[in-house]
């Protein structure tokens, strides 16, 4: 970057952020006003049956997001991570029932509870509950409201409950004209007390998304409109709320988002007050997800906006940007979309549509509660766990908290919530007048060995737990029996809290049977309402380490109860023996104590795993469920480090002196320092180095190695590493290898979005399922399966997700059999076949020459679009639709014959490694024991011992440091038959 252009830059970031740090201001784009229709009592009269078709509702507003390809964080694991699911006993669901099946897609699944009724809507219907999940009206079109609802069902309808006022609201959308529809009831009883329906005019633009919110002053509207303009154009929407409940003629106006960056299809959220405590008129809350993946955006954030409407005069109104919430302020970089922006993107298992994951959403709802000594908002969306791999998504969650009305929001805690390899999405979360945390989700798996159809399932945690982490149990409300039969899902969930009681959530999700989609309610409590009920929640202590004899056990006692409690009894067994205590301070209804035992435990055998269980038997506990808890300990051997990871070098072209990175862990009881690493290429000669700063029990660290890798030849390379600490206690965790390729071309670039190349890779032993397109060229050399050139011929299945037309969709395949990583037309086996129809396998079978060279070589196999640009059958080519994969494979021959391959294919290498020692290779897949001598030039024998073959051939370290000066001969092989080498001793 020259001068100029950098000043330019840097002169663009500074007008940018300072824009930023004066809190743009934008006024009111659009303003109108409306007047109420009153509507009666809903009677069963006038229901209008709902529309039973399979139609797709509102498919042109969700364009595709676009990312800059490479850009953005983490370039790995999210580190908010929750890795392994929350312990704690959590109670089954209250209530679980199916409120609607429907063939609409997507079916909008939206829900409140108010106190005394269930309101439950979809595209494009809705029907009433009481509390005990019987039903008071039976689905019926949006259309039975009547008023302005009269024959509108166009859809994407909300429901929401206005805590504050006791009253429901309904909305929906139109485009005759472009229209928001909201109907507000007329008292508690959405049954009975009728409604005031408005139309409000959002000028001649379709309000796609909406999602509505509660706060003092308005009834708050965000949307998905004017992408490209969002920070200019009509996206927040605020209605008059204090004369809509009266039913008068009500205001309307809208805002843009200055400063927002938006990458197509986007979704903000307001705050949504509930609870018994209305937040001041006022400074009413927006936020919005930032991904640093997006032109525009340099790191990771949220950004809140406040509105302030001047309902006497509206041109006074404003909407400024208030705050980033970045690394500075505790978030952690994010994914927040899939497969380039794509919108088919979470495998189910079968042959059905990839899922679309919801990305670049503020899920439904984000909900604000008032505390005595804060005010707390929770909210999420789905992200990438790891973007360097297959899609795996997870949902990141937050609770933010001000400390004083017009304070800046602070993040309190975050989480992302994905405690195993299933994909979890469309996750709405809500917060009890506890401070407990409660989250519904949608989890998915297409592992053969752990199949899940779309299935609903909640979590959550208590106040006061371990922040950033969802303590409780996962609890199934509904498991899928079918897959779902579209892309498109949701297009959001809605978990709301019991304003009857404050702490019961009703989460409210689709799942599918057949082509039908099943609206799904579980109603689930954290908090307790029992007087007594206490519990185990976590052992404390102790952990993972090296351990004595006598070690304290600590744990934590919660009372989930909401009665005082004391006199506890707590115990803890191990080994066949139990210990019993008293706990007799006092514990208050819904907190937590740690408690340490008196006598400690024996935990002193090295290597051995304890499982300690531990339990409360409060006279009269009223849920023995939550009583137990128990762990396994382990005593970990104090000396105990290895290489888990080779970190770089990666395939790539012009590789040359390239640094070697890997990452130590410390699998020990105690902290290592001054660490012996080595690395090798192939069987060449190791490099030794040492890594002089200490890893504590339980952490890693990245080294890199300052004697680089001469990795300039084009070819396949194997690097291995590990450690050499001294007393290590189990060398099998010490080592780790990768393949790494030097190849002429890599040809990346080229658009998948339509679902074309391979999606599906098997042949032997490699099964490549659910291939990511990235940017249309995929490194799998570490994946390997032996091809034995004297059975001929093999069989190789694949899969695309492009549905062809006149079989334009074809492949080809090479493997470098010369070995000097290119793909010559010789060396191609299979040319043009084609791939017809979509998500089907199809098997091809080809030949091994009969003198392929024995050996590891490197596979490409690509796919395409014939018919754009792009030769297939030139291996670096880039396509304009298509993928290139590369794969090993070892070439063996079980015909051949150990002496016929020591005679005529084996090469013997002698290494001189340092000072006179020597490594003597014969690289080979046979398996059987060979001799290995070493004789002077006089012809007598300095050694014989038999060698093995350790996977990568015949290796024997060869000390020689006490020999005297001159020239040997090494020779491996049978006793009839044996390769030999001559090598001088200096």
């Amino acid at each position: 970057m020259n001068n100029k252009l950098l000043l330019l830059f840097f002169v663009f970031f500074f007008i940018k952020f300072n824009s930023f740090a004066q809190k743009d201001v934008a006024k009111p784009v659009f303003r109108d006003s409306a007047q109420a229709i009153f509507s009666e009592a809903i009677s069963e009269s006038r229901l209008v049956p709902p529309k039973d078709e399979h139609k797709i509702y509102n498919p042109r507003n969700r364009g595709i997001n676009k990312v800059v390809p490479g850009k953005g964080y983490p370039k790995g694991v999210d580190a908010a991570l929750q890795s392994k699911k929350g312990e704690i006993p959590s109670r089954a669901p209250i209530l679980n029932f199916d409120a609607v099946t429907t063939r609409s897609t997507p079916s909008d699944p939206t829900g409140v509870a108010g106190l005394n009724h269930y309101l439950n809507a979809w595209n494009s219907a809705f029907s009433i509950y009481d509390k005990e999940g019987n039903l008071l009206m039976p689905p019926a079109s949006l259309a039975s409201i009547g008023g302005e609802f009269e024959d509108e069902t166009l859809g994407d309808p909300i429901v929401v409950y206005d805590q504050f006022a006791d009253r429901y609201l309904i909305s929906q959308f139109s485009d005759t004209p472009e229209s928001f529809l909201i109907a507000v009831s007329r008292g508690p009883d959405p049954v009975n007390d009728g409604w005031y329906t408005y139309r409000f005019s959002t000028n001649r633009v379709l309000p796609d998304y909406p999602k509505i919110s509660v706060w003092s002053d308005g009834y708050y509207i965000t949307t998905n409109k004017n992408s490209n303009t969002a920070d200019q154009s009509q996206v927040i929407y605020v209605m008059e709320r204090d004369r809509m409940l009266q039913g008068e003629t009500a205001q309307f106006v809208s805002f843009p988002l200055p400063g927002i960056e938006t990458n197509g299809f986007y979704s903000p959220a307001g705050f949504n007050a509930m609870g018994n405590t209305m937040p001041p008129r006022g400074n009413a809350p927006i936020i919005y997800l930032q991904d640093d993946a997006w032109a525009g955006v340099s790191e990771d954030h949220l950004k809140i906006w406040l509105v302030n409407v001047d309902w006497d005069n509206l041109a006074n109104s404003t909407i400024e940007e208030s705050q980033q919430l970045g690394s500075a302020s505790g978030v952690s970089p994010f994914t927040a979309t899939f497969d380039g922006g794509a919108f088919n993107n979470l495998e189910q298992p079968g042959n059905a549509p990839d899922i679309d994951a919801l990305q670049a959403t503020m899920m439904y709802m984000t909900q604000y509660r008032r505390f005595l000594d804060h005010n707390s908002v929770v909210l999420n969306f789905v992200v990438d766990v790891d973007p360097t791999q297959a899609e795996h998504a997870g949902i990141r969650w937050y609770e933010l908290r001000q400390y004083g009305d017009g304070n800046d929001w602070e993040v309190y805690q975050e989480g992302t919530y994905a405690p195993d390899g299933s994909d979890r999405f469309s996750g709405s979360i809500g917060i009890d007048d506890q401070g407990n945390i409660g989250l519904g989700f949608t989890v998915l798996d297409d592992s053969p060995a752990n199949p899940v159809f779309p299935s609903i399932r909640y979590t959550g945690r208590y106040q006061g737990d371990e922040l950033g982490v969802m303590t409780l149990e996962e609890q199934s409300l509904v498991e899928g029996q079918s897959p779902n039969p579209s892309s498109r899902y949701g297009d959001y969930a809605h978990l709301t809290v019991d304003p009857a009681d404050g702490i019961t959530f009703w989460h409210n999700a689709e799942y599918f049977q057949g082509e039908n989609r099943l609206n799904h309610i579980g109603v689930f409590r954290l908090a307790s309402d029992l007087t007594r009920d206490v519990g185990i929640t976590a052992i404390v202590s102790p952990i993972d380490a090296t351990l004595g004899a006598n070690e304290p056990i600590t744990v934590t006692i919660r009372n989930f109860g909401v009665g005082t409690q004391s006199n506890i009894p707590v115990s803890y067994t191990l080994n066949g023996q139990t210990v019993n205590e008293i706990y007799d301070e006092r514990i208050e209804a819904s907190s937590s104590v740690d408690f340490t035992f008196s006598e400690t435990a024996d935990l002193s055998e090295l290597g051995e795993s304890y499982n300690i269980a531990v339990r409360t038997s409060l006279t009269g506990d009223q849920n023995p469920e939550n009583d137990t808890i128990s762990r396994v300990i382990r005593n970990l051997p104090p000396r105990d480090v290895g290489v888990t990871a080779i970190n770089g070098p990666t395939t790539s072209e012009n590789l040359g002196n390239e640094e070697v990175s890997v990452t130590i862990e410390n699998f020990g009881g105690e902290a290592q320092s001054n660490i012996p690493l080595w690395y090798q290429v192939g069987n060449n000669n190791r490099v030794e180095e040492t890594f002089s700063g200490t890893i504590g029990v339980g952490e890693n660290h990245v080294y890199n190695f300052q004697q680089t890798a001469d990795l300039s030849v084009d070819k396949r390379y194997r690097l291995s590493s590990g450690t050499n600490l001294q007393d290590d206690f189990d060398p099998t965790n010490d080592s780790e290898e990768a393949s790494v390729a030097n190849l002429n071309c890599i040809p990346e670039g080229s658009d998948c979005d339509f679902g074309d190349g391979i999606s599906y890779f098997e042949l032997g032993d490699i099964l490549n399922e659910r291939i990511p397109c990235n940017n249309g060229y995929g490194d799998f050399i570490s994946y390997s399966t032996n091809l034995d050139r004297a059975q001929g011929v093999y069989s190789l299945i694949l899969q695309t997700y492009f549905q062809a037309e006149g079989n334009e969709e074809q492949f080809s395949m090479w493997i470098d059999l010369d070995d000097n990583g290119e793909f010559d037309d010789n060396e191609r086996l299979i040319t043009s076949q084609a791939l017809r129809q979509a998500n089907s396998s199809f098997v091809f079978d080809f030949n091994l020459p009969e003198d392929a060279a024995l050996g590891q070589h490197l596979l490409r196999i690509r796919a395409g679009d014939t018919r754009y640009e792009g030769d297939l059958n030139s291996p670096c080519d880039v396509m304009a639709f298509g993928t290139t994969h590369d794969y090993s494979v070892n070439i063996i021959d079980t015909e051949l014959d150990i002496e016929d391959f020591i005679l005529n294919e084996a090469e013997l290498m002698v290494l001189n490694e340092y000072n006179n020692h020597y490594r003597v290779i014969l690289e080979t897949t046979f398996d059987e024991t060979l001799r290995i001598t070493v004789h002077n030039v006089l012809g007598q024998k300095m050694l014989e011992n038999k060698v093995e073959n350790n996977g990568d051939g015949y290796i024997y370290d060869l000390d020689m440091s006490y020999a005297a000066r001159g020239v040997y001969l090494v020779r491996i092989g049978t006793r009839q038959v044996g390769k030999v080498k001559r090598f001088i001793v200096k």
